[in-house]
């Protein structure tokens, strides 16, 4: 039954080799709004199902946006040519996996080691759209990345050399950051090498807070935690409007009439990140896009973004990004 329901395959290849990118112009117009600059596409039409995958090397990382229209009812089946750590984030719909015993959910990301000759395969009913946004990861970039993250060593717990598996025993929740910076990836707007070295920070941002999940996984969720659910997402909302501030801990404690103390653990138990961190990293993006799209001096960015030099202020560019923005202008 089920295989006659679903006996059209439809292969999903996870990562390529070969970048033979579809043109441009073979993409149908509507579809053509969705592709983010800098991206190569793969695109395919037939009278089952419409597949637009979107691909960015980024520095270690190798990053996929894949859409999926299905017309009938179809069968995904996805693979890898190569070994990859790939971590996953689905939109839009849920995407079931029968032979793996559990169900890749709206909403929910999770982390997998992947190995070639070991494909998956996804049913997927009529009318269905999915969006799924996936970083891929080879094992020598991975190592390289320990050095410089080594926090993420945490994701090479428990894999198998020689069997494909998810690496996070229960899926975790895309929370607030996660939406926040694959908005901010998606609808990047200016190209160029600035564009990769955001985009980059990006993708390393996402994978900071999801290995910050994974890490405190085994946590008890605090009561505390729920009791402040609104608080937190009101801090969360009010620093995202406010990125040029310089807010202290005990003037949002303040502010907020919370306890300094209950307000820290449980921001970072809603949104895997404290919130130094978080100030810090939209602060970053605030310049990073000043200098891009406006035409205001470094001088009054940094004035306006609270520094007390510009010096200052690239130094913590520098660091951030890798770069010297001033170089890229």
């Amino acid at each position: 039954m089920h295989s006659t329901l679903y006996n059209v395959n439809k292969s999903l290849p996870l990562e390529r080799t070969i970048y033979r990118y579809t043109p441009a112009d073979a993409i149908p117009a509507e579809f053509l709004q969705l592709i983010i600059p800098g991206a190569g596409t793969f695109f395919r039409q037939d009278p089952e199902c419409d597949i637009l995958s979107q691909h960015l090397t980024l520095g270690p990382y190798s990053v996929w946006l894949h859409d999926i229209f299905s017309k009938e009812n179809i069968q995904l089946r996805t693979y890898t040519p190569t070994p990859i750590f790939n971590i996953q984030f689905m939109f839009e719909d849920s995407l079931p996996l029968p032979k793996a015993g559990y169900t890749l959910d709206e909403r929910e990301c999770n982390a997998f080691y992947l190995l070639p000759g070991q494909p998956q395969r996804a049913p997927m009913n009529a009318d269905k759209k999915i969006f799924s946004f996936q970083v891929n990861i080879q094992p020598t970039k991975m190592a390289e990345l320990i050095n410089k993250f080594p926090q993420f060593q945490e994701l090479m717990h428990g894999i198998h050399p020689r069997v494909s598996s998810r690496i996070n025993p229960r899926p975790y929740h895309i929370n607030a950051v996660c939406d926040m910076l694959i908005c901010k990836f998606m609808t990047c707007h200016y190209g160029g090498t600035a564009a990769q070295y955001f985009l980059q920070r990006c993708v390393t941002d996402i994978l900071v807070n999801f290995t910050a999940q994974h890490t405190d996984s085994q946590q008890p969720f605090l009561f505390a935690s729920m009791v402040h659910t609104d608080t937190c997402h009101n801090i969360f909302n009010y620093l995202a409007d406010h990125p040029h501030k310089t807010n202290s801990l005990a003037s949002l404690a303040y502010m907020y009439d919370i306890d300094e103390k209950e307000m820290e653990q449980s921001f970072r138990q809603h949104f895997a990140i404290s919130i130094t961190d978080y100030m810090h990293m939209i602060k970053m993006m605030m310049v990073w896009h000043s200098l891009q799209t406006s035409s205001f001096p470094l001088s009054e960015i940094s004035r306006v973004a609270g520094y007390q030099s510009t010096n200052e202020l690239v130094n913590d560019l520098v660091a951030y990004y890798g770069v010297n923005p001033t170089d890229l202008l």
